[in-house]
């Protein structure tokens, strides 16, 4: 019977950890899909009115999408909570982006992000440290 338990506590291990490479994958596809959005504004799918550099909106794309992912892995919320904001704020940088260009409001949704993590770093921590 012992051997049953072990098995079982193995399977549900393995069930966590394959939520866990979903939910990771999931993150980073969010993550790339401004990257969607430059390459159909640059092939003229989506119509933008101003000048438009696809290696430019690259490196802002990533600048903007892997420290927000980073930021937002850490915080202590519920990943569905993680994921609506992480959409949220994707919505909120393409639009300013790409097609407003105004890239210092782009950004703005990484200061909020900031500040949350700094609030939270003390749970971080303890969470961390058990």
């Amino acid at each position: 019977m012992d051997t049953l338990e072990k098995l079982a506590q193995k399977n549900k291990a393995h069930q966590k950890h394959q939520s866990n490479g979903r939910f990771s994958t999931i993150v980073m596809i969010l993550v790339l899909v401004p990257f969607l959005f430059g390459i159909a504004i640059d092939v003229g799918a989506i119509n933008s009115s101003l000048n438009f550099n696809l290696w430019l909106y690259g490196l802002g794309a990533l600048c903007f999408g892997l420290p927000l992912a980073a930021m937002g892995d850490l915080m202590l919320f519920s990943r569905w909570l993680k994921i609506s904001g992480l959409i949220i704020t994707q919505g909120w940088f393409i639009y300013f982006w790409a097609f407003q260009m105004q890239s210092w409001l782009a950004f703005v949704p990484l200061v909020p992000a900031f500040v949350l993590l700094q609030i939270q770093m003390p749970k971080i921590k303890k969470q961390a440290e058990r």
